[in-house]
């Protein structure tokens, strides 16, 4: 269930009776939508922070008499705290209207103070109590956010320019969060019950340590979530809860996200493991109970995101670098035709392995790696350990051959970066912007000698975001559009790009191993072009373009994939039709066939990876019938007529 934070602040009524018997009451009011950037009454603030909810936009406070709103000139507000180095007096302003006051605090030094407020009204009076906290102001306040409730953020994705969605990896909850201001997570999702955990119980579950998230580029408002699988605690024990990949349906933004788990997968650690030992790196020895999952040689998963084909889900390594012999790289273990294989979370057998992929870093684990929307890859790399920090983030096709470009314009190297999010500016991909997220779980905030993680009041506890921006585009895909058709057996593509001075495109051409040859160069001075591949095996081939500009810079556009038209790849005959149907198709892939009556009902399910198959149809009655034809994720559906 989606939990909205406009249904949590804390309400108090504190009062005191005069002679009189007349009452006055003062309550925290969740009125205005922008107080769910606070949660009174313990409030954290930043140090020069323009968004800073407290001193921005304030706290509002009801006030009444006997149920009846008190008219602003006839109480007074008084002011006191109890740490003046932290928030004097001076600084904390009141605004006085009918019914209600807002209180501003402004801090000046890090620590904690009580703001007590005391409300009279004749000889009436009562007093409430803000818990303030403040930590230090960050070196960039005009690109830094410092976001409350959680402080070890370890995923992020945007729903939209305002806001995104956070995981925890110490919290089994997915958290709304506003990009544009710090404060409060607009809402909250707790999945800890809905992914057959063991460790705990319901509703205090042992953490699933989440590590990653993707969008499906298939599946409209799909997102997957994964697990660190390494080892946890003290003593680096293998603990069950942290072995999950699930899905969850994601739509609306801010105060209106839904979110509902799809469901999950308990197996994919000793997979994992299984394909290491396969491949030589003793992921066994890595993964073992009692050995640290943060070392060069351990385990433990940090980010996922799709291949340039769509289907293949790249899973990225903080450790161990690779290979055994010389840990300098990181590593990726991609599973083949993943959706296909999850199936919305009943997978049928093992997952799909392929080729490992290893990348020169610097000698720096995978933090995150997402794809941006013109097809271009940012890695978030850090330390396999918790040494202190040589965070980089690197620009990649996508593709096993290529190596990443280490951005310069962007210096992450003094934060903890966990997560790299998109900018859009108009609806168009901002190419020199990023937002990084960082985990700031380890981190001393009010000089109490306690780590945020370990704060007891979640209020207090923060995570930072920040945008970095630079002069130059250093995220660009210079290609407007490249398509391909699969037409009698061979593929056209075409391509239009918005660079004048390319002096060359080079086509290349990969099968699943990602290892991308040269099938054909043009010198050219047009922006736009095509060729047609004759030579066509099957669908699984993947097509890039190389340019070359007048300079010698070399940038690739995005990966496609050869698919066949699935709209015209089939013939069902005879139709009307008695006994039997002839299903025929072009390609040789697995085919899932189902026929259903005009009521939705499936009446008959079959497959076939062949170029034709015959149904039998003694069994149905006289009635019209719909062929659903599904090939991978993508279904087709034509009508037959049944007749006896």
């Amino acid at each position: 269930m989606i939990k909205n934070f406009r249904y949590y602040l804390l309400s108090i009524l504190l009062f005191v009776v005069a002679a009189s018997k007349a009452a006055v009451t003062i309550t925290f009011s969740a009125a205005s939508q922008q107080t769910f950037l606070l949660n009174p009454p313990y409030v954290s603030g930043v140090i020069n922070d323009p968004t800073d909810a407290a001193s921005i936009i304030g706290i509002k406070l009801d006030v009444n008499e006997n149920s009846i709103p008190i008219i602003a000139t006839d109480y007074s507000i008084t002011v006191t705290s109890s740490k003046t180095s932290v928030v004097n007096v001076s600084n904390v302003s009141v605004q006085k209207f009918n019914g209600y006051f807002i209180v501003k605090i402004l801090p000046t030094g890090v620590g904690y103070s009580d703001i007590k407020l005391t409300l009279a009204k004749g000889s009436s009076t009562a007093n409430v109590t803000v818990k303030y906290a403040a930590s230090a102001a960050s070196t960039t306040p005009t690109t830094t956010k410092f976001h409350t409730g959680i402080s070890d953020a370890s995923a992020a994705i945007a729903l939209d320019t305002n806001y995104m969605i956070v995981g925890d990896d110490e919290i089994n909850s997915l958290f709304i969060y506003d990009r544009k201001n710090s404060g409060l997570p607009i809402a909250s999702f707790d999945y800890q019950n809905f992914l057959g955990l063991t460790d705990g119980s319901t509703g205090n579950y042992i953490e699933i340590d989440l590590e990653a998230g993707v969008k499906s580029p298939n599946i409209s408002n799909r997102i997957y979530w994964m697990s660190s699988l390494g080892t946890a605690g003290s003593s680096n024990s293998v603990k069950a809860n942290i072995n999950r990949l699930f899905a969850t349906n994601v739509t609306g933004t801010g105060a209106t996200t839904n979110i509902a788990t799809v469901g999950y997968y308990n197996n994919i650690r000793n997979k994992l493991i299984a394909w290491g030992d396969s491949k030589g790196y003793d992921f066994t020895s890595s993964a073992a109970a009692g050995h640290d999952s943060k070392t060069i040689d351990g385990f433990n998963v940090e980010g996922m995101c799709f291949a340039p084909n769509n289907n293949d889900l790249f899973i990225a390594f903080r450790s161990p670098l690779t290979p055994i012999t010389n840990r300098t790289k990181a590593l990726i273990a991609p599973i083949l035709n993943f959706e296909t294989w999850f199936n919305n979370a009943s997978p049928t057998g093992s997952p799909t392995f392929g080729n490992s992929i290893e990348l020169d870093l610097g000698g720096r684990g995978i933090r995150d790696i997402i794809r941006l929307s013109n097809g271009v890859y940012i890695i978030v790399a850090g330390n396999y350990d918790n040494l202190p920090l040589k965070g980089a983030l690197f620009k990649w096709t996508g593709n096993a051959a290529d190596t990443p470009t280490l951005i310069n314009d962007f210096n992450i190297s003094t934060l903890n970066a966990e997560a790299a999010v998109e900018i859009f500016e108009n609806n168009v991909l901002a190419e020199n912007k990023l937002e990084i997220i960082s985990d700031n779980g380890s981190y001393e905030f009010y000089n109490d000698g306690t780590q945020a993680k370990d704060l007891s009041q979640n209020n207090y506890k923060k995570f930072r975001s920040d945008l970095f921006t630079t002069t130059n585009n250093v995220l660009p895909n210079n290609i407007i559009e490249f398509k391909g058709i699969e037409k009698d057996n061979t593929y056209q593509l075409y391509w239009k790009f918005s660079m004048k001075n390319i002096q060359q495109v080079v086509v290349e051409k990969a099968s699943n191993d990602y290892i991308f040859k040269n099938i054909y160069t043009t010198n050219t001075i047009n922006l736009t072009g095509n060729f047609t591949d004759k030579t066509i095996a099957n669908c699984n081939t993947l097509y890039r373009l190389k340019l070359i500009d007048n300079d010698g810079k070399i940038s690739y556009s995005n990966t496609i994939i050869c698919k066949p038209n699935y709209n015209t790849a089939y013939s069902i005959t005879p139709n009307p039709a008695k006994e039997f149907i002839q299903i025929k198709s072009t390609n040789n892939y697995t085919k899932q066939i189902e026929i259903v009556d005009t009521k939705g009902s499936v009446m008959l399910k079959t497959s076939f990876n062949d170029f034709e198959k015959r149904i039998d149809l003694k069994n149905l009655i006289a009635g019209e019938y719909f062929v659903k034809i599904k090939v991978e994720n993508n279904v087709i559906t034509k009508k037959v007529i049944v007749c006896k």
